[in-house]
């Protein structure tokens, strides 16, 4: 899903533009990337500062600690890195989530009421794990500061603070930070899409779930929106179809939740929070 508006060096350390896996659907490659896991976490947590200034942060301690039980659940099965995931529940009606490196992961309180199960939210959730472990955030940065300076990108990573090297990358960009960073790589969210329907299904969940989140999006209007607004995100019957090729893989071994009634207790208390 997509950032919204956010400003800033913040912008560098966003998702996106990661070649997406294909063939028999292997689990996908991390990529090339300059920073090392421990710098992902550093500038995730300078980023989710910059970020807590401008949205509401939902202060419910219930709904926030189910969220971060069902985002651990999901997380655990991540692969590469074991970053500290931190998952925020935003007071926006929106129905949008976004992720920075090194596990802090945003989910608007719109998007937790649109889904119908407990497997639909943790399939929002599975989606931004995928984006921090496969460590799409850094792995644009990293492409983008080698486009642009074309030469020292390594050691400038290397002698720099993280903060320095933010400033140089987006000095490299200009006024056009802001709309090439909220652009989203079609591979990327597909890879991202693939990648969170293994973790659901790891996790206990029905991967399909993911999929009916997308096809009720499509059906409100608001995911071909959303689309549009985010430049290269594919449109939801493109998603459906990658998240069917990876559950065909998949196998169904046995029954696999979908619900429970801590979703259905933190839905009701958050229809009463309005």
């Amino acid at each position: 899903m997509r950032a919204g508006k956010v400003t800033g060096w913040v912008l560098i350390t966003l998702l996106t533009l990661q070649a997406a896996c294909g063939g028999a659907l292997p689990r996908p490659s991390m990529g090339f990337n300059l920073f090392s896991p421990e710098q992902d976490i550093q500038l995730g947590e300078a980023s989710a500062d910059e970020i807590m200034g401008q949205v509401v942060v939902l202060r419910d301690k219930r709904t926030e600690a189910y969220v971060q039980r069902l985002g651990e659940r999901v997380a655990a099965r991540a692969p590469g890195y074991k970053f500290p995931y931190k998952f925020v529940v935003v007071d926006s009606s929106e129905v949008n989530a976004f992720a920075l490196p090194g596990g802090y992961v945003f989910v608007n309180k719109g998007a937790i009421e649109a889904a119908h199960t407990e497997g639909e939210l943790a399939g929002v959730l599975a989606h931004e794990v995928a984006h921090v472990s496969l460590r799409h955030g850094t792995t644009q940065a990293s492409r983008a500061y080698l486009a642009k300076t074309a030469v020292g990108a390594f050691n400038a990573v290397a002698g720099f603070g993280h903060s320095d090297f933010l400033r140089a990358a987006a000095a490299a960009f200009g006024a056009s930070a802001n709309n090439f960073f909220l652009r989203s790589n079609r591979a990327a969210e597909l890879q991202a899409d693939a990648e969170g329907a293994r973790l659901l299904a790891e996790a206990g969940f029905d991967p399909r779930d993911m999929a009916n989140f997308f096809e009720r999006l499509e059906e409100r209007g608001g995911g071909r929106e959303q689309a549009d607004a985010a430049g290269d995100h594919p449109d939801p019957a493109s998603r459906v179809e990658a998240i069917d090729k990876v559950v065909a893989t998949l196998g169904q071994t046995h029954e696999r939740a979908r619900d429970s009634v801590e979703f259905r207790r933190v839905k009701s208390r958050l229809s009463g929070l309005h």
